[in-house]
Order: structure tokens, then sequence, then C-alpha cells
């Protein structure tokens, strides 16, 4: 047994030591791949909340007008309370259940009922670069449960807040591994609205369990994580009908990596990981007629990580490092009365490439 540990710690040597690394190296990574993984679903997940529950374009200022304030005159009401936030608030689906209009001085404000349930699904199908390693093929779906309710018109701010829940399902593999991975997570979304500008943050955490199979068996660990993500945005209203939106999303994230004796019979340590992101972005909100609203946006998604560090019987080596890419999404909205419908779509190059997209249902009640 002695003999055959150390056979395999020595071919595990000496493939560590190649520019590109071959499949007898390859399974000790497969936390590196989670992890990476993990960082992805995190982003998807804090950019989902961040759609689903500030949807409303900020085009449908005409909306905003008579819900936020009805004796006043149209023209000057976009000045006075700035635009609808990103993807707005509650205006343009009529999720104002009642509201009190009190004026803006002396401290006066407004306590808005709104109360509506939510549901969306995701799917992502990329292959995504890692250091030496072949382009690794990576999807994953995320299913989304939330509710809203509270928002509150203080002045010239309205704030607002969410929970949220769902359930993740994915796969991870190259020529030598292939990881199958299911987990859940849960979370808060808050809001906060002043004029033109819009800061959305998000807190969450989950747990994702491993099955990672290759030559000498099948691998299993548990990853745990917890994130939080920061975004804020800029309305630029071209006219009543046609907002730019400039923002930017910073993100952390950490993952408690799993440790797990290996079917090669080699014991594998992994350090926890502390993910940071930066993703600045473009929207453009587009109210089209009779109830649709379009979307279009470019946004750039640079990760850095720091820990993730293996060990592999007495061999040490650092995590695989994850490429930048780029995302163009393109998404429609339509609101039937209590119900709002919408659609997204989206393209990953560079460093990720391949398709995602998404659909959500909104129900008012």
């Amino acid at each position: 047994m002695k003999t055959q540990n150390l056979l395999l710690t020595s071919t595990i040597f000496a493939s560590l030591c190649l520019t590109s690394f071959d499949a007898m190296a390859t399974y000790i990574y497969a936390n590196s791949f989670s992890v990476n993984k993990i960082a992805n679903i995190q982003d998807s997940i804090s950019r989902t909340a961040m759609h689903t529950f500030g949807r409303t374009p900020t085009a449908v200022m005409n909306r905003q007008q008579q819900i936020m304030s009805p004796t006043q005159d149209a023209e000057n009401t976009p000045d006075m309370y700035g635009a609808a936030p990103m993807y707005g608030s509650a205006p343009m689906y009529g999720e104002f259940e009642a509201y009190e209009f009190a004026g803006r001085s002396g401290g006066d404000s407004e306590i808005i009922d709104i109360k509506n349930l939510q549901l969306g699904y995701s799917h992502y199908d990329t292959k995504v670069a890692l250091d030496n390693f072949e382009r690794t093929n990576s999807d994953y779906d995320l299913a989304m449960f939330g509710i809203t309710d509270g928002y509150t018109q203080f002045m010239d701010t309205t704030a607002g807040w969410a929970i949220f829940a769902g359930a993740i399902n994915g796969s991870t593999s190259n020529s030598a591994l292939s990881l199958d991975e299911f987990g859940g997570y849960a979370g808060l979304y808050g809001r906060f609205d002043i004029n033109n500008l819009g800061l959305a943050a998000t807190f969450n955490g989950g747990a994702i369990d491993n099955d990672a199979k290759h030559e000498f068996g099948t691998d299993s660990y548990t990853n745990m994580w917890f994130g939080a993500g920061i975004n804020a945005t800029y309305n630029i209203n071209l006219d009543n009908t046609f907002v730019l939106q400039p923002g930017i999303y910073l993100g952390y994230t950490w993952v408690k990596s799993g440790d797990y004796l290996s079917k090669s019979r080699i014991q594998i340590n992994n350090t926890d990981a502390n993910i940071f992101q930066v993703s600045p972005s473009l929207h453009a909100i587009k109210q089209i007629d009779d109830g649709w609203y379009g979307t279009a946006h470019i946004r750039y998604v640079k990760h850095s990580i720091s820990g993730a560090e293996i060990t592999a019987g007495d061999i040490k080596s650092s995590t695989l490092e994850f490429e930048d890419f780029i995302e163009y999404g393109l998404s429609l909205e339509k609101s039937i009365e209590r119900f709002s419908l919408s659609g997204t779509i989206l393209r990953r190059d560079i460093g990720q490439d391949g398709w995602g997209g998404s659909v959500n249902v909104k129900y008012i009640f």
C-alpha cells in the first residue's frame, strides 16, 4: 500500500510540473472547479435577485407620475422624484396596493403596501477557461422563489426589501473529470433609490454537494458559501420611453472548501477561498408599446481569488485562476393585469464561451 501511494504521489508531482495538466493530475483540482462554479452561481444569484425584485424599466415615467404624485404637474414630476430605479420599482405593474401621498417637506413619508410572489428559472451552458486546462464544460440550473413586501417612500428616497430561496443543479466536465453538483441557497435583497441613483444589495448563503468522477472512482465532498454584493446605477433619461443606465457591481464570496480522502487513496485538503468580483455594466431600457418593455445590456465580469490552495498527499499547489468574461443580453417583459412575465437570453465570451437564459413570473396579490 505504501508503495502504491508513493507511486501515485510521484505521478501527481510529475504531472503538476507539466505546462499542460494531464488526466492523472486533473482530479486533485476538483475543488478548484467547484470554487469557480460557485463564483459563477453567486454572480447569477445576485444578478437574478437584483433583476427580479427591481424589474420595472425606468422608461415608464408616466405611470410613475400617476402613482407617486397624482396632483403634481407631469412635466415637473421627474425632476422632483427622479427616474424610476434599475428595472424600476413597483409602478410599472401596479404593485402599490394603496398609497397615501403626504408631500415632500417636514418629514412627510409614505408607507406603501406591496406584496408579490415571484418564481424564476435560469439555465447557463458555457465552456470555462481555467489556467492551463482545456476548456471545461460547465452548466447549471437555478430555480428562485421570492416575496417582496414593505416598500417605503420618504421624500426623494424609496426603500424596499425581499427574501428569496432556491435550488441549484449543475455539472462540470472535461476529458478527465466529471462533477455532478446539487444544492440550495437563501438570501435577502434590499434597495434604496434617491432620484436617479439606485443602490441595491444582496446577502445570501448556500451549500452544494459534489460527486467528482475520475479514473480511480468517485470522490464526494461539500462546499458551503456566503456572499454579498452591491450594485450602483444611474439613470440617464433620453426621453419618456428610453433610458440608459450605467452601473457597477462589487461582490465578495467566501467558500468553505471540502477536504476528503480520494478514491486514489490520496488525502486532498483545500483551504477556504475568498473571491472578489468587479463588474461594470450598461443597460438600455425601452418602453415599446402595449405593456411591452425591452432591455439590452452588456457587462464585463472580473473575478480575483485568494486561498483555495491544494494539498494532495505531500504535494502543494495553488488554485486555478479565473479568466474575465463579457456578457451581452436581451430581455423582454410583459404586464398582464396582476401578472408580469419576462424572459432573458444572454451570451458570454472570452473567459467563458456559451449561452444562458431565464424566465420569470410575478404575481401581485
